[in-house]
């Protein structure tokens, strides 16, 4: 009866009938709570209807119910990393895979999950020993492509793509990796005949309509690419498409096309805050300075905190020559990180599980600072980006030494909700030199921009909306400029910082 039960679950979950599945399943779990294959279709009809924590919860409590068996941890990973929280979802595939270390498909699992979480040199040994165990596996073929090219080896992910579209020649995906990394390697013709091979195929397919005019735009041809980022958006919403149309109409000056593609995007998915960094770019480019300021630039949203010495800390100057003294030590400290916009400078790691005294402390500072200030936030003005405020969140944090003449290109911070800064040390000369400046444009939107300058001092701390265009000025002299950097990264969301591996 059993076994009957679930078979007719599992067969309604393939029919798109998830709710049918979660009543089948219901009377079993009553008998026994800790039934693993109930638990595993429940889990699986939630993740259907939307319910990603539930269905979480519910792989969970399968695992648990069965901890000896690997797929129970497979499964649990996969759903870990659907719902965003990638390094969990690494560990589980680590627990299924030396459970298993000759099991192909848990280390493509893995090498997938590594990949999510941004560690793709890790993936590419996990994904050859996948690849050469399963050598039939188009998925894994493609994903070691994924890693190598994320891993800066465009030319040697070449191969891995190819394999996969030997074995799966409609593999659209693949090939659509393959033109971005021909389009990295400046083979742009390539890179389109692959982007418009599979548009032919499916003329709706966003990525591929991204691609396109992403290298038609390499090859100097703008008009040609706006025209196809908004035949993919009269066809559905994409916001990759949306934010590339976005930076080019900026770019070419149109920045009077730019709001009803904004308000599109964020119509779609209220969530999302990245549309709002162009949006009040055209505006500031459009001078409705007063409509610009609603959206998160106004002094509601930007707070200023000079801090006071925080507890084990005799003097605010014991604590900042702490806090220098720290960073400066962090072997992770890295010059220009790629990818990255630090110039003439050094960036550390993710340092907010620091457990260095003046590190751990400015972490908890800043916790609560960005809790306070995102509590005190009221829902008049800003409505795009109060929707969005996160339930549940973490930190990130990281330093920068800037050294003469250094800077931090403007940038922003999204997906991520609100950011900060802290200086341990005074801005010397009485010019504007190294301040933070919140407004600046990025050149790839053609420059300029109002900007509201800051200046930096010994324990002040700057609060900002994450999708607030900033930088630093460049600045002259001998010595190396000091600022830490937090963000409240949203559970599923968010980006916390990494430097690339």
């Amino acid at each position: 009866m059993r076994s009957e039960i679930l078979a007719e679950a599992v067969a309604a979950l393939r029919a798109g009938q998830a709710g049918r599945a979660l009543a089948l399943v219901a009377p079993l779990l009553q008998r026994d709570p800790a039934d693993a294959d109930a638990l595993t279709v429940r889990g699986m009809a939630l993740q259907a209807t939307g319910a990603q924590d539930d269905a979480i919860a519910a792989m969970r409590a399968a695992h648990e119910a069965d901890p000896g068996n690997p797929a129970r941890a497979v499964n649990l990973g996969l759903m870990l990393k659907a719902g965003g929280r990638h390094d969990q979802a690494v560990a589980m595939l680590q627990h299924a895979v030396a459970a298993r270390p000759q099991h192909g498909p848990s280390l493509a699992n893995l090498g997938s999950c590594l990949i999510a979480a941004e560690r793709a040199g890790e993936a590419v040994p996990v994904l050859e020993q996948a690849v050469a165990l399963t050598p039939q596996d188009a998925g894994a073929h493609n994903n070691l492509g994924v890693a190598m090219a994320r891993s800066g080896h465009d030319e040697a992910a070449l191969q891995h793509y190819a394999a996969a579209l030997a074995l799966r020649p409609a593999f659209h995906e693949s090939r659509l990796n393959r033109a971005d990394a021909l389009r990295r390697l400046k083979r742009t013709k390539d890179a389109l005949a692959d982007a418009r091979a599979v548009l032919a195929a499916d003329p709706a397919h966003q990525r591929a309509a991204n691609i396109a005019g992403m290298v038609s735009e390499a090859l100097g041809d703008d008009d040609a690419a706006i025209a196809i980022w908004r035949a993919a958006l009269d066809r559905g919403t994409s916001h990759p498409v949306g934010v590339n149309l976005m930076r080019l109409l900026l770019k070419r000056g149109r920045a009077e096309e730019v709001p009803p593609v904004a308000r599109r995007l964020l119509d779609a998915q209220p969530g999302s805050t990245t549309p709002l960094a162009y949006l009040v770019a055209a505006l500031d480019r459009m001078g409705d300075g007063e409509a610009r300021d609603r959206l998160g630039g106004d002094d509601r949203f930007v707070k200023i905190i000079d801090i006071a010495p925080p507890p084990g800390f005799a003097a605010l100057s014991d604590f900042n020559a702490a806090l220098e003294s720290e960073l400066r030590a962090d072997p992770s400290l890295t010059f220009e990180p790629e990818g990255l916009v630090t110039r003439k400078g050094r960036q550390s790691a993710d340092l907010a599980e620091a457990r260095t005294p003046a590190l751990a402390a400015l972490a908890r500072f800043a916790r609560d600072a960005l809790a306070d200030h995102a509590a005190s936030l009221d829902d008049e003005g800003g409505r795009d980006f109060l929707a969005a405020r996160p339930a549940e969140w973490s930190l990130t944090l990281w330093g920068t030494l800037l050294g003469p003449g250094g800077s931090v290109d403007p940038h922003i911070h999204a997906p991520n909700w609100l950011s900060g800064v802290y200086y341990p040390s005074d801005m010397p000369g009485t010019q504007d030199e190294g301040a933070f400046a919140i407004g600046l444009l990025p050149e790839e939107l053609g420059g300029g921009g109002t900007a509201r300058i800051i200046r930096p001092r010994a324990g002040r701390m700057i609060l900002f909306p994450s999708f607030l265009w900033h930088g630093t000025l460049p600045f002259p002299g001998s010595e190396e400029r000091i600022s830490l950097a937090f963000d409240m990264v949203p559970e599923g969301v968010g980006r916390p910082h990494r430097l690339p591996r």
